[in-house]
């Protein structure tokens, strides 16, 4: 037997060595119930070669089995996911390169092979009852094009008309939004309702227009009429660069341009019922950001109207350019960080509005009504900052975590952060193709990743400790408590900036070296100043209390900025 696995041993090792099975060191009995110990080579033993494989027995390479493999690895990892639990994060996934795939075509597919080919893997996936990977390529398939419906559905149901070629009419229109410029210009969106001298058979449906000075009488609501020079929105100006017409298109604006004259108050009919709610919204926003400007005044006036109604326009240029340079730009749009402080304010302010009244708390989920109330509160704020599609998506991850909180559920996890990425997708799938989606879902979910890791190291080096918070002193209970703030600052900027960092290069050609310096300096300030006074002094202003609040504001954008 000691022969036969010899031979067997030297058969085997053949493969990869050129010398006889003679030179194989020892010819011992295989025991699998104890290692092998190879007898010490001498030192003066010749040292053999190793041979390469010959090209002659590589098996020849076919695409088919390439293809084959690749489909096994994705299907075998599927399952893996799914035991694991988490095949559901990627849903958004599946969903998104659906959307990729149509904006990518430069064509307008037809709908009848997009509806035919859902409907053919829907009976595929009833037929293939057992085979459950198989059941789940027929899932991600079917997700992708989903997500092709998704892009081409909101495509045909905006049938934005653009302007074809730049030309001077006149028109007539309801005012939409008023924006002040740091020009000093004034920018209306118009939504036009007639057009002259000549008249535009092809007319846009909403324009944005600017003009050296607009009469009182020019409102929002209201009727404009003047004679514009309206021009079609540009392309990128170089290969893969940033496509405004893209966006005009699904901002349903099909021409800008401005007044040739001075714009002058117009009588047009009264406006449908959702028309009047939107005009009504808009008129609230315009009213708080003349308050905003009267209250702070200036560049930190026009900032503090960009963090509360999401009006930027009237920032002067060299500050918006010192704030990308130091990477603290995302400041001013509002998304989830601004979402969240709010949120967390309100929060912590009814929770200890509660604690003051122990028979009620003690009785009743004090969180609970708190979390209720920061989803009213962000809801507010999601109004009067203008419903951007950024905003939109910050408040629908918000959203999620606090309707979890209402459900006892754990508020921040990937599931959350999917379930929210699904409703961006399904509602205005080509944010997708934008840098906003993409940097913020990049950094949202490598945050989340980061907290997990973060709270479970922190729960371990805390267990091994022998000191505990109750009996440190009050020097070093405050100095970990600036410590582990300044930490989980620095965290969070490191880990946002280098998930955005590649997101940032692409898109904007730039990538900001001095993004924690200037996250590490700019947020302490935002998150105890200036976002607890925005919040304390939109709560006072019916009663006329916000000066001091705003002026505490309006002081913090100062030392940030």
């Amino acid at each position: 037997m000691g022969s036969d696995s010899g031979e067997r041993a030297a058969d085997e090792r053949s493969h990869f060595a050129a010398s006889s099975s003679a030179d194989l060191p020892g010819d011992t009995a295989y025991r699998p119930d104890r290692p092998q110990r190879w007898p010490t080579q001498p030192a003066d033993a010749a040292v053999r070669t190793v041979a390469k494989p010959s090209r002659k027995n590589r098996p020849p390479f076919r695409l088919a089995t390439a293809v084959a493999g690749i489909a096994l690895a994705i299907t075998r990892d599927s399952a893996t996911e799914w035991e694991r639990g988490t095949a559901f994060l990627f849903i958004p996934v599946f969903l998104a390169i659906g959307v990729i795939l149509y904006f990518s075509l430069d064509f307008e597919p037809s709908a009848v092979p997009l509806f035919t080919s859902g409907i053919a893997l829907v009976v595929l996936f009833a037929l293939a009852r057992g085979r459950f990977r198989l059941r789940m390529s027929f899932v991600a398939l079917f997700l992708v094009i989903a997500g092709f419906g998704f892009a081409k559905l909101e495509t045909w149901r905006l049938s934005t008309k653009m302007m074809g070629s730049e030309i001077n009419s006149h028109i007539t229109g309801r005012v939409v939004e008023i924006e002040k410029l740091a020009s000093g210009r004034t920018r209306l969106t118009v939504d036009i309702v007639d057009t002259s001298g000549p008249h535009l058979r092809y007319a846009p449906e909403r324009v944005r227009v600017s003009a050296r000075k607009v009469p009182a009488g020019v409102v929002v609501g209201g009727g404009v009429t003047g004679y514009v020079r309206l021009l079609p929105p540009t392309g990128p100006v170089r290969p893969s660069g940033y496509d405004f017409s893209f966006q005009s298109y699904f901002m349903g604006i099909g021409a800008s341009g401005f007044f040739l004259s001075t714009p002058e108050p117009a009588a047009i009919g009264p406006p449908s019922l959702w028309g009047r709610a939107e005009q009504g919204l808009e008129s609230v926003r315009a009213a708080l950001s003349d308050h905003i400007r009267a209250r702070i005044g200036g560049a930190d006036g026009e900032i503090a109207v960009a963090l509360i109604t999401g009006m930027q326009a009237g920032i002067p240029e060299n500050i918006n350019e010192s704030l990308r340079i130091t990477g603290v730009a995302h400041v001013l749009s509002i998304s989830g960080l601004h979402m969240a402080l709010v949120a967390g304010i309100v929060m912590t302010f009814i929770r200890l509005l509660l604690a003051a009244f122990p028979e009620f708390s003690s009785r009743h989920a004090a969180k609970k009504y708190a979390a209720a109330t920061a989803l009213a509160a962000i809801t507010f704020y999601l109004l009067i900052s203008g419903n951007g599609v950024a905003t939109q998506r910050s408040f629908f991850m918000l959203a999620v975590m606090l309707l979890a909180v209402l459900l006892d559920r754990t508020a921040i996890s990937m599931r959350n952060f999917a379930i929210a990425a699904i409703l961006v997708i399904a509602m205005t799938p080509h944010e997708v193709t934008g840098p906003s989606f993409q940097m913020s879902f990049a950094a949202t979910a490598a945050l989340i990743a980061a907290y997990a890791a973060w709270s479970e190291a922190k729960q371990r080096r805390h267990a091994g400790r022998k000191t505990t918070p109750a009996n440190r002193s009050w020097f070093a209970g405050g100095t970990a408590y600036v410590v582990g703030h300044v930490g989980d600052v620095a965290m969070t900027s490191l880990v946002a900036g280098s998930a955005t960092a590649l997101f940032a290069a692409w898109h904007f050609q730039r990538v900001s070296s001095l993004g924690v310096v200037g996250n590490l300096a700019t947020m302490p300030v935002i998150s105890f100043v200036v976002m607890p006074a925005m919040v304390l002094a939109l709560v006072t202003m019916p009663f006329g209390l916000d000066g001091p609040f705003f002026g505490l504001m309006g002081w913090g954008i100062e030392v940030f900025t």
